[in-house]
């Protein structure tokens, strides 16, 4: 479900249960993504389990060194519906 809050701005829950907010959501997938990247510091292949949302996808793909992203969801509908309804996921996703 996603609806309008009007201090966070777009808000996505899944099962009732808050999962990400358009104000906040860079902090979460700046840690989740950057620091376990630049601390291996020479990441090539990036597996990304969940993200239907599309945002830690943005963030690896700020990665040069990043030559291969695989993106595994459990649910193909998250990401679909991500895809066109949410302003924070990755274009072309």
């Amino acid at each position: 479900m996603i609806f309008e809050n009007p201090v966070l701005g777009r808000v996505m829950a899944l099962d009732g249960v808050v999962q990400t907010t358009e104000r906040d959501e860079f902090i979460y997938h700046e840690m989740m993504t950057h620091v376990p990247l630049l601390a291996h510091g020479q990441a090539r292949k990036v597996l990304i389990i969940g993200g239907g949302d599309g945002a830690m996808l943005r963030e690896v793909c700020r990665h040069q060194g990043v030559e291969h992203i695989t993106m595994v969801e459990i649910d193909a509908g998250v990401v679909e519906f991500c895809a066109n309804t949410y302003r924070i996921t990755t274009p072309g996703l």
